[in-house]
């Protein structure tokens, strides 16, 4: 079982990485001039970042208030 979870896992990671390429080219070879160009991919890579930070700090808050609540149940099971 565990062996079909990780080839599923690399297979979903393969199909992850070409569809970036395959979308990175396409980008790159699409018919505008290139000033234009570079202009939306700076700005597309701007959202991505701002977007991965917001997430990040959703994250670790999430993970934050998952500690805080295993360890104040551990506290509770464990009598202490």
């Amino acid at each position: 079982m565990e062996h079909d979870t990780r080839r599923l896992a690399t297979y979903a990671g393969y199909f992850i990485s070409g569809a970036a390429i395959g979308t990175a080219l396409g980008v790159l070879f699409a018919p505008k001039a290139g000033r234009e160009m570079r202009k939306d991919v700076s700005q597309w890579l701007k959202e991505k970042r701002e977007n991965s930070r917001v997430e990040y700090r959703a994250m670790k808050e999430a993970l934050e208030t998952g500690r805080k609540t295993f360890l104040s149940k551990e506290k509770e099971l464990l009598g202490v």
